[in-house]
């Protein structure tokens, strides 16, 4: 009886906690402003893993992480400051323009935009890669018509 009762234990052990992670969100139960902190927190100490998980989950293009690291990442941002600006896309209230400056008294200023996806707030760092049934998107060229 105690084998029995142990290898459950065990079980329930190892299987609750990965049904647990695998349905809910790195991100649930976070406001969109805690996100962004969230977002400013992992930039500072150059936490690519941290901003993978606060990452929109349908963006599979994220060299964008990487080159936000290299450029304002991995040091201290002193009194970073949060703007919210209008989405000229969507007119949501959905970007952050965050300001600081750094130790050396070098300004800091990113912009991101975040997505609200199930419920859960997500940050946009790259580009997600067309899927087949994707809308054809807008053609930037012009159209010449003949007259004849």
């Amino acid at each position: 009886m105690i084998g029995k009762l142990s290898r459950s234990v065990l079980v329930a052990s190892v299987v609750l906690p990965w049904a647990v992670a695998c349905t809910s969100s790195p991100t649930e139960g976070l406001s969109g402003d805690e996100v962004v902190a969230a977002y400013v927190d992992a930039i500072q100490q150059g936490d690519r893993s941290r901003l993978l998980e606060l990452n929109n989950p349908a963006f599979d293009q994220v060299s964008e992480i990487d080159q936000k690291i290299a450029a304002i990442g991995d040091r201290e941002w002193i009194n970073p400051r949060t703007t919210w600006l209008t989405n000229p896309i969507t007119g949501a209230i959905d970007v952050a323009r965050i300001s600081a400056t750094d130790t050396h008294g070098t300004k800091i200023v990113d912009q991101i935009a975040i997505s609200s996806i199930d419920g859960s707030w997500y940050v946009n760092l790259g580009t997600r890669t067309p899927q087949p049934g994707d809308p054809i998107p807008a053609s930037t060229t012009r159209l010449e018509t003949v007259r004849g």
